[in-house]
């Protein structure tokens, strides 16, 4: 029994405590596929002055979209009528998005489609309609059509604040004390929430919170892109602006719609030249028993540029290289779902390279695509005949995203993790050593019933009253006393210490003690440290000596380090590649757009000679 404690002695004073075991790594099985929904909208009075009529419609039951006198079939995750109103596709799209966003998860909602077939009035981003009623939201007293025509993300904005306060009131209430009514400041929550709003023109990636002095957008210096070690792809110079309520959100989307760029063609008045990606961000932070666990997701919501047929947009000169740019675009973004969506690869289980590198576009949306995010693909159509073949072609688009697996993670740090790990096998040692100290205190199995012999074989739990009695108390604080020396002696820091908890014994479980597994690299999309740090800095380590009984449990493996140099070498080789491509790939487009100037001046010549 000496041994023992003195065993666990020795391990609580040890600063990082790791076995010669290879500590594995844990992979991510949570996985889920997009979440695919298609939106009809009304026949416009253009379509209908064409002669258009409807081909499209849907069956709700089996979540079906018809097409044609062939009637041919696509079955997606919802779909939407021309009859559905705004607050009903909100109210079937959001709630899981809405959850996961909260319990600290990436979220994505993407509109596509053809041009003028409602991709912006849905999300709620257009500065003619639905963003100026978005301060209506939290207005009673605005009009009930103010109310209809609100967008996805004015809706999002105004549930996200309203569920932050009202889960802050229930925390608030549940965690007073009920003599004193004082909050508890172990468990109290705390949230921030900021915004930025980037549109990408053409293979440009513009901040549209960035005005100048003529409050225009800068577009002389575009932002470049940058992927850190993790695989996150962030924008350098992208401006991030503080919210506190849905009416401030929605005033920062208001001034950044207010600077995309858009023109008029034939099919749209307003026709979007730019994707444009608006991104929530919130961070929150909870003391769960003494440690800060912060979680940051992400909310991003795309809007894309429409697909273009410059035969009927009419579009010459710079709207027409726009639109040449918007379908590059959009053909680099149908070219990754290809890949992630690839059934024989799917079947057989094998990898297959995904050109995200191929477009800034969907560089930005690697999470969205395949990555840390749950998604939902909303793509919008006309249900007219004179857009048939467009509609099929979006169809078919977004019913291969329906086959994309991602693997959302809750981005929590994992050193933080580690740490909470590490609190929860202190008590549970603390309970065990305290069994075995006292075994006089808690009673002889025959005096016990079996639910009472059952409680105290369980690992992990303790009766609160034991614990509480003074010679258990007195023992515990010798032990750390005695653990306080030693950490002193081999490390020469005496700033060592662990607060007394007592374990919860009413309704406890065994696994409500049993520690997480170790977090994976995956879980890390925020820019924290890495996983490979030592523990040691969780609990103020400074120096680790070797005299510690598990002081040469450190093991460094040369064939996985060379491995890893190996694997960085060739990643650097393929990148030159890559750039290399991609400069020669720039010069050709360059000398073909030459060539399409010089046809565009011989067309307007000859038009001009003709009239």
């Amino acid at each position: 029994q000496q041994e023992q404690i003195n065993t666990i002695i020795t391990v609580l004073s040890c600063p990082v405590y790791r076995s010669k075991a290879k500590m594995t790594k844990s992979t991510t099985t949570n996985t889920s596929n997009v979440r695919v929904g298609v939106r009809i909208r009304p026949l416009t009075s253009s379509e209908r002055s064409l002669g258009g009529n409807e081909v499209v419609r849907t069956n709700e039951p089996q979540k079906e979209v018809i097409l044609g006198e062939n009637k041919r079939k696509f079955t997606y995750d919802a779909v939407f009528d021309g009859h559905v109103q705004q607050e009903q596709l909100y109210n079937q799209v959001a709630p899981p998005l809405l959850k996961s966003f909260l319990d600290g998860y990436n979220a994505t909602i993407m509109a596509y489609g053809q041009t003028g077939s409602g991709k912006t009035y849905t999300m709620g981003s257009e500065h003619g309609g639905g963003i100026s009623f978005g301060f209506a939201s939290c207005d009673p007293s605005a009009p009930a059509s103010s109310q209809q025509r609100l967008g996805l993300i004015p809706r999002f904005m105004s549930d996200i604040f309203s569920s932050l306060n009202n889960k802050s009131s229930s925390e608030s209430e549940s965690e007073s004390d009920s003599s004193d009514g004082c909050k508890n400041p172990l468990n109290e929550a705390k949230s921030a929430i900021s915004a930025s709003f980037l549109e990408v023109y053409g293979e440009d990636v513009h901040d549209l919170l960035d005005e100048d002095g003529n409050n225009t957008c800068s577009r002389a210096n575009p932002l470049p892109l940058r992927e850190d070690s993790s695989g996150t792809v962030s924008v350098v110079g992208l401006r991030t602006v503080s919210v506190s309520s849905a009416e401030e959100a929605l005033g920062v989307l208001h001034a950044g719609t207010l600077q995309r760029t858009t023109a008029a063609t034939l099919m749209n008045h307003s026709s979007s030249r730019s994707h444009a990606i608006f991104v929530v961000t919130l961070e929150r932070t909870i003391n769960d028993n003494g440690v800060d666990m912060t979680t940051v997701s992400r909310f991003t919501f795309v809007d894309l540029a429409g697909s273009e047929r410059l035969k009927k947009t009419g579009a010459e000169g710079t709207r027409a290289r726009e639109g040449i740019k918007i379908n590059e675009g959009l053909l680099a973004l149908g070219n990754v779902i290809n890949a992630l969506a690839d059934e024989e690869r799917l079947t057989k289980g094998t990898k297959v390279h995904v050109p995200y590198r191929q477009s800034k576009l969907t560089r930005l949306l690697q999470d969205a695509l395949g990555g840390n995010s749950q998604t939902f693909f909303l793509a919008c159509v006309s249900p007219s005949d004179t857009n048939a073949s467009e509609t099929l072609s979006t169809l078919h688009y977004a019913n291969r995203a329906r086959n994309i697996k991602n693997a959302p993670t809750k981005n929590v740090d994992a050193h933080l993790l580690e740490l909470q790990r590490l609190q929860v096998i202190n008590n549970i040692l603390q309970c065990e050593l305290v069994k075995e100290r006292f075994v006089a205190l808690i009673g002889s199995p025959s005096s016990k019933s079996s639910a009472e012999q059952e409680e105290n074989d369980a690992i992990g739990i303790l009766k609160e009253e034991l614990f509480q009695k003074q010679e258990v108390q007195d023992y515990l604080n010798r032990l750390y006393l005695a653990a306080e020396e030693r950490q002193g002696r081999s490390s020469g820091n005496s700033n060592f210490s662990f607060e007394l908890r007592p374990p919860t014994s009413n309704g406890a479980t065994l696994s409500s003690f049993l520690p997480p597994p170790p977090p994976s690299r995956s879980a890390q999309v925020h820019p924290f440290s890495g996983p490979n740090s030592q523990i040691g800095s969780l609990v103020g380590a400074q120096n680790v000596s070797t005299d510690t009984a598990f002081g040469d449990t450190f093991e460094v493996n040369p064939d996985e380090d060379m491995a890893i140099l190996d694997q960085l070498l060739e990643l650097q080789n393929q990148d030159q590649e890559f750039d290399r491509a991609q400069k020669h790939g720039q010069e050709e487009l360059r000398i073909v757009e030459g060539e399409l100037e010089e046809q565009e001046a011989l067309l307007l010549q000859l038009r001009e000679s003709l009239k």
